[in-house]
């Protein structure tokens, strides 16, 4: 065999050892919302959670009945990566508002099983774990209307608000930055 031909085969054989071998998995954590929105340690990276930042999610999203809504996550994912960056979840001001689509997260049980079918509402521990974080939860009273619903069917740890419009307004004009979640 040729050198070159053998150092050649040699580097195909290492490429195709190193290409068969899986990924090292970064562990998820949870530092500050358990058993959701998990996120891997990235210590050494760019644009690391700053303390003092402020968003606004504005959830419209669907979720069948039974699983949680992506939104939820989502903001219990930012939560998460400020944990595992060194800080605590109230170092970042969240305000979510459910609306749309979304509505039926912040319904009570009674009213979520009577309407989806399913026992609970899954969302509730979750919007509750978020709370004990110090973010604020918000429905808008107008799609809790014009889907059929009372205030009162809206769960007792939800905020029930005029409108999602005056809920983002009005955060937008408090310096939050604003997160859509279709």
């Amino acid at each position: 065999m040729k050198p070159a031909f053998a150092s050649s085969l040699f580097c195909l054989v290492l490429v195709g050892a190193a290409v068969g071998q899986p990924a090292t998995e970064i562990k998820l954590v949870y530092p500050v919302v358990p058993d959701v929105g998990g996120v891997a340690p990235l210590p050494s990276t760019a644009e690391q959670p700053r303390k003092g930042a402020k968003v606004v999610f504005d959830i419209t999203a669907d979720a069948k009945p039974g699983d949680l809504n992506k939104g939820l996550e989502r903001a219990a994912r930012l939560l998460n990566l400020y944990g595992a960056s060194g800080l605590k979840g109230t170092d970042v001001k969240v305000a979510l508002v459910l609306h749309g689509e979304a509505t039926k997260a912040a319904l009570n049980d009674t009213t979520y099983s009577a309407k989806y079918g399913h026992g609970s509402n899954p969302n509730l521990s979750v919007i509750r774990n978020l709370q004990k974080a110090g973010v604020e939860v918000y429905v808008c009273g107008q799609a809790l209307n014009y889907k059929g619903f009372k205030q009162s069917d809206a769960a007792k740890e939800v905020s029930v608000a005029a409108a999602a419009l005056t809920v983002v307004v009005n955060r937008q004009s408090d310096g939050f930055g604003y997160v859509p979640v279709p």
